[in-house]
């Protein structure tokens, strides 16, 4: 068998047996997002009300601010913030949180044996759990808007898969890259921040005017537009959009599942 045929196949093998064990681990899996949120809202009054609360009063103010500096209408720049924003949040947290998950759980790496897969995967979850309460803020608030939800937010589960899908390749890259580069955690921090500014969430896309086309240079893009043209407009996303993004998602993932489990084993030694 060619040696590309023989790669092919071990690959195949390795994703399976991946699955077989977080399958055979996914109690571990619950049980660790279940206590992490446990844990982070056990001494607040208001508890998970704050991850409904945080982006709404988010919103508010970044939307009297730049409201003021741009111009928009307020009414429909609430809800583009509100599309683009949340999403961010969860891409920013989910890859700041897998940088350091790998070190983090030395402790319990060393004890027992868990796949490792399951820590990035469980960083990725548990801010998806607040990405989905998050977003569930959206329908409190679109009717003071003025917005009422269309047919097309059916279409939001897909577009969160592909964003989960996007930021869980994104998060074992930076999980092994940190690993073994300590600096890298700091580095991925400064690199959020420049690349929050370069995408269209606080400022809409037309306001680059001929630079707007390099903003398909940007991975993160075809994700926010098609949050922005779901929640925002009422609309579909088209076609290509969708497609570039579908596309982006699974080069992430193979990309950083690649980069992961190739270096699975050197992993304990640089802890």
């Amino acid at each position: 068998m060619p040696r590309g045929s023989g790669g092919l196949k071990r690959w195949l093998v390795q994703i399976d047996t991946d699955r077989r064990q977080l399958t055979q681990f996914w109690p571990v899996v619950q049980n660790m997002v279940m206590q992490e949120l446990r844990v982070r809202y056990q001494r607040s009054v208001m508890g998970f009300l704050w991850t409904l609360l945080n982006p709404i009063l988010m919103m508010a103010t970044l939307t009297v601010v730049f409201s003021q500096i741009l111009d928009v209408r307020k009414e429909g720049y609430a809800i583009y913030l509100f599309a683009g924003m949340v999403p961010w949040n969860f891409l920013s947290s989910s890859i700041n949180d897998c940088a350091f998950c790998i070190i983090s759980n030395e402790g319990l790496i060393r004890k027992i044996y868990l796949p490792k897969l399951i820590f990035p995967l469980t960083r990725v979850l548990i801010n998806l759990v607040t990405f989905m309460l998050s977003m569930s803020a959206l329908f409190v608030i679109l009717g003071p808007l003025g917005a009422t939800p269309r047919l097309p937010l059916l279409m939001l589960p897909v577009v969160v898969l592909l964003f989960a899908m996007f930021a869980l390749g994104l998060g074992l890259i930076v999980a092994t890259a940190n690993t073994f580069f300590r600096d890298c955690g700091h580095l991925v921090t400064v690199f959020l921040q420049a690349w929050y500014f370069l995408t269209p969430i606080i400022y809409e896309a037309k306001f680059l005017g001929a630079a707007q086309g390099r903003l398909w240079l940007n991975p993160a893009y075809p994700f926010i537009k098609m949050f922005q043209t779901i929640i925002q407009d009422g609309l579909w996303p088209d076609l290509t959009t969708f497609m570039v993004a579908a596309g982006i998602a699974s080069v992430s993932l193979g990309i950083g599942y690649v980069a992961f489990k190739a270096n699975e084993d050197k992993l304990v030694f640089r802890l």
